[in-house]
């Protein structure tokens, strides 16, 4: 009779080894491989953002201020041009104001009247729910935001002057996560450029402006850009600069010859 002792197969420590080594190698390599795409969707999410806020702002600030409209003399006060230089937490934070001879965008909009813009940097606290709410969240530490308002001008009778914060109709609202904006204006008698404007003072309108936005940063791309020696200052985010045909080799203000200058607060 033949007896058979029965044996169980089994692994050698050798072997398990070898296996775990194995194991922790693919799963690394299919980590590394996931969080590197991981990151370049981020990056390209970051990048695709900012290249969409540059088209808002290129779209804006061309199509408004290229279509600047106000009278000879820079008198009235419904059509100032106002530019003022402000400071914010992240560098300059100057606000803007003017009247487009551009019609309100929207299919209710009615042709023929002006819209008054504003270009206020804020917080987002301090702007309307629901447009805080669609912005993105930057992870920067910094809520400013340009708030871009947009308000029909209409005339309405109240003596020479009229109110255009007085007219009734639709507000158009846009906003932009950034971290600062920088304006700067052409005076074309001192042949310089200024840091804020006001039509009513200079009794015209500048040769030119000059607009340097940067976007919000985490602290981690700061970094990142002082140590490639980048300044922002000279190669911000996003530059606009136009030059204004009727403000242009305006060296003095509108003669007055007749006296025919009228203020709100004096008596006809």
């Amino acid at each position: 009779m033949i007896s058979v002792s029965g044996k169980k197969a089994g692994f050698t420590l050798l072997e398990l080894l070898i296996a775990v080594t194995v194991l922790v190698v693919i799963v690394g390599l299919v980590y590394g491989s996931f969080s590197s795409v991981s990151l370049t969707m981020t990056l390209a999410r970051a990048d695709a953002e900012r290249l969409r806020f540059r088209q808002i702002l290129w779209r804006s600030f061309s199509g408004n201020l290229q279509s600047i409209y106000a009278d000879a003399a820079c008198l009235q006060e419904e059509l100032q041009f106002l530019g003022e230089n402000k400071d914010g937490g992240f560098g300059p934070a100057d606000q803007l104001r003017f009247v487009s001879a551009l019609p309100m965008p929207g299919a209710t909009a009615l042709p023929g009247i002006l819209r008054v813009v504003s270009y206020t940097v804020t917080s987002r606290a301090e702007t309307d729910s629901a447009i805080a709410a669609a912005l993105p969240v930057t992870g920067s530490g910094s809520d400013t935001i340009l708030l871009i308002r947009e308000e029909p001008y209409q005339l309405q009778s109240q003596g020479f002057y009229n109110d255009a914060r007085s007219a009734s109709g639709e507000v158009f609202e846009q906003a932009v996560p950034i971290a600062s904006m920088n304006i700067q204006y052409f005076d074309p008698s001192k042949k310089e450029w200024q840091d804020q404007w006001n039509s009513l003072e200079e009794r015209r309108i500048p040769g030119g402006i000059w607009i340097r936005i940067n976007f919000a940063r985490t602290e981690e791309d700061r970094q990142a850009d002082y140590a490639a020696g980048i300044d922002l200052n000279e190669h911000p985010d996003f530059e606009f600069m136009l030059s204004f045909p009727m403000g242009r080799n305006v060296e003095y203000p509108f003669p007055d010859f007749n006296h025919l200058r009228y203020f709100s607060d004096e008596v006809l």
